[in-house]
């Protein structure tokens, strides 16, 4: 805003003004602009001084405005705030405005009458002094009301909203009080309800919201329960309110999502999900603590019938799916019958499942954190039912042993084993046998902490596989070339903790479509095959913790669509005969002991593309680059941990593309090049290199005149 108003009376736009105390322009000073349309935030009320002129009105011949925010500071929270609010009453033709960190105990007598006769949308946010709210209600183009942190607040009521779609109340911390005295009439045109973190509110919600789509509430620990009557109902969530519990639903026909957490006295699920013929599709339960059934009654489980995803989270008791005396979910095969996505989690004192009552359209299956779980329901496996499933992951269930008999479907997709400690063989169907007539399509398979995993089934890995992730199970056999199918599809395989690795199979070399080679920590991993790793699509290969591994592959010259290469802590490797691959991007080397060629000799100016450098522990340097040229196409540099390190030399004049230098625990560098850094660098960090900390400290030291112009200068001192 300039500080001289006199030439700007035509003014159309002034999204945003700021109030200076005892500074021009003036409060006052809006009131000579009367062409201003559109939007406009006043901030900084709380700076306006003197209220003699409380009687003028600053916008209410300003018909061009149709949104206003008006702002004080949450500091000043001034109670004397009325007679500066009451001046900013808006022409009729407003359609939004914002009330934020206002300080006083009540609103002015304009705010709720014929002046917000048009109003659209009105957010009263922090103001915190206020006890009660204006009339609201009755405002005829009203749509959207929010309210949030009107802490002086305990009671509410509200003449009917005839057009009101959105309703939010949050942060409400002493509200306590809702009544509703218009039950039949009072938002007859309500979407969107949401109630969040009102501590205190111990009434029961409006009970009847005839257009009503969207009901969130969370955190309203006393909110009691409540027959809801909700027609139009799309989505439900209810979130730590431990004493809501919505014992019925009525007249819901068409609820797709549901979200019910923390909730520790819910038992079963409300009726009203037992008697419409619409079922949520979405169905997340989690931190139920009293949850022992999804229904009231057993005989009307059938009408759970359209449920596409169930969530159960964190029950104990856990829901029980098993066929015993006791079971909860009966033997039934209507039960569930359009079932989609099943995900229990967290569910201590689950055995096992019911063998029937599940639908072939069960399309994903997920159990997790099942400590008692012993046994998988057989349905998953193909031949005891027109089983459909594509997505199966079983995780933390420690006693689980093995998968029933029988195939796995041959839609399945994706299989993911996790932290299944006893799991002692993998399920029949998962690798392709030479003369069976059934196919896998299988395309995605992770099997990680299963150490009592001892054998692959027999026969080939699915040739349609793309992923494949076996971690840490140290008793798992290799992977035999006989594995590995001749036109396999795989992309990605990532090896970690695979113990009895000693050496990759020759026929690694068929992956033609491997894109990415991950091994880490396979102790036993010596050597790679004497052929190589001739394989035209590989761009990423990471070795690292592989302590026996003696070489990298030979002819890595040849791996022209190589272009991230990392190499970490494997103490007995030694640099590659022909050379590195000739298109990298990134080069990492860190911790390789015999790796004792300088690096002068690796020939890095021939990788002509290559932009990341990091080395670390690695070969006896006293100055770098000094003898060893450097690719200009370099951008980042990461050096540490080189121990006889003195110098960085001039040579890095050179480097015209670099912008990033990080140097770290290199305790004898002392020296950086007399005539500078290069002019492109944006960032410099020197961290833990005692001899170079002072001679690089801001303003003080000698080198700082050479390093001054550098916009991002990092120089960390010594770990003592």
């Amino acid at each position: 805003m300039p500080m001289h108003l006199g030439n700007l009376k035509n003014l159309q736009i002034l999204s945003k003004f700021f109030v200076q105390k005892d500074r021009r322009p003036n409060f006052i000073d809006l009131k000579s602009l009367l062409h201003l349309r559109k939007e406009i935030s006043i901030r900084g009320l709380e700076n306006v001084v003197g209220t003699r002129d409380a009687g003028e009105y600053i916008l209410k011949d300003k018909q061009g405005i149709d949104s206003l925010d008006m702002q004080w500071s949450p500091e000043f929270l001034d109670v004397d705030a009325l007679p500066v609010f009451s001046m900013l009453q808006p022409h009729e033709n407003l359609k939004k405005i914002r009330v934020v960190f206002y300080g006083g105990t009540q609103f002015p007598c304009w705010f709720g009458g014929s002046s917000l006769a048009n109003i659209v949308d009105i957010n009263l946010s922090n103001c915190r002094n206020v006890m009660s709210l204006p009339a609201l209600g009755g405002l005829p183009s009203l749509k959207k009301l929010s309210i949030e942190g009107m802490d002086g607040v305990k009671e509410l009521g509200f003449k009917p909203f005839p057009v009101l779609e959105v309703l939010q109340f949050q942060n409400m911390l002493k509200w306590e009080y809702w009544y509703h005295p218009y039950e039949d009439g009072e938002f007859p045109s309500l979407h969107e309800l949401v109630i969040h973190n009102c501590p205190n509110l111990n009434q029961k919600l409006p009970g009847y919201l005839p257009s009503l789509v969207k009901l969130i509430v969370k955190g309203c620990p006393n909110l009691v329960d409540s027959v809801l009557n909700l027609p139009s109902l799309h989505e439900l969530n209810i979130e730590d309110c431990k004493n809501m519990v919505p014992v019925s639903l009525v007249g819901v026909t068409s609820l797709v999502t549901v979200r019910i957490r923390g909730l520790p006295y819910l038992k079963c699920l409300p009726d009203g999900f037992q008697q419409f013929p619409g079922a949520p599709k979405h169905l997340l339960i989690s931190n139920c603590s009293g949850l022992t059934s999804l229904r009231q009654k057993v005989t009307e489980c059938e009408k759970v019938a359209s449920i596409e995803y169930v969530k159960v989270n964190g029950s104990s008791p856990p829901l029980s799916l098993a066929e015993n005396g006791k079971n909860l979910v009966p033997k039934s095969q209507h039960f569930l019958k359009s079932l989609e996505r099943l995900h229990i989690e967290s569910c201590p004192k689950l055995v096992s499942f019911s063998e029937t009552g599940f639908s072939s359209t069960l399309r994903h299956l997920r159990l997790r954190d099942c400590p008692v779980l012993t046994n998988l329901p057989i349905w998953i496996m193909s031949q005891f039912t027109s089983c459909l499933l594509e997505d199966l992951e079983i995780e933390e269930c420690p006693p689980l042993t093995r998968f029933p008999s029988g195939r796995l479907p041959p839609t399945l997709k994706r299989l993911k084993l996790q932290d299944c400690a006893s799991l002692c063989s993998l399920p029949e169907g998962l690798m392709q046998a030479d003369n069976n007539k059934y196919t896998s399509y299988l395309e995605h398979l992770e099997i990680i902490g299963c150490p009592s995993l001892k054998n692959f089934p027999e026969g080939k890995l699915p040739t349609s596989l793309k992923v494949l992730r076996i971690w840490d199970c140290w008793q798992l056999k290799p992977l035999l070339d006989r594995m590995l199918p001749d036109n396999a599809s795989l992309e990605y395989v990532d090896i970690l903790k695979y113990s009895n690795l000693e050496s990759l199979p020759e026929s690694l070399q068929n992956l033609m479509c491997l894109v990415e080679l991950n091994i880490n920590s396979c102790k036993d991993l010596e050597c790679f095959p004497d052929i190589g790793l001739p394989l035209p699509n590989l761009r990423t290969l990471n070795i690292c913790n592989c302590d026996k591994l003696k070489s990298l592959p030979d002819q890595m010259l040849y791996l022209t669509s190589l272009q991230y290469l990392t190499i970490c802590d494997c103490p007995r490797l030694s640099f590659p005969r022909g050379g590195l691959p000739p298109n990298l991007l990134s080069l990492e080397i860190w911790y390789c002991k015999e790796l004792k060629d300088p690096v002068s000799k690796w020939n890095l100016h021939t990788l002509t593309s290559l932009r990341e450098f990091s080395i670390a522990g690695g070969p006896d340097m006293v100055s770098f680059p000094h003898e060893c040229l450097l690719p200009p196409t370099l951008v980042s540099i990461y050096m540490a941990s080189l121990n006889n390190l003195k110098s960085l030399t001039v040579s890095l004049q050179n480097l015209l593309s670099l912008e990033e230098l990080e140097v770290v625990e290199c305790p004898k560098l002392r020296n950086l090049p007399r005539e500078g850094l290069p002019a492109t660098l944006g960032r410099l960090c020197i961290r833990n290199c005692s001899l170079l900390e002072n001679r690089c400290s801001r303003d003080k030291g000698e080198y700082w005149p050479l390093i001054a112009h550098i916009p991002c200068i990092e120089i960390v001192a010594t770990d003592i």
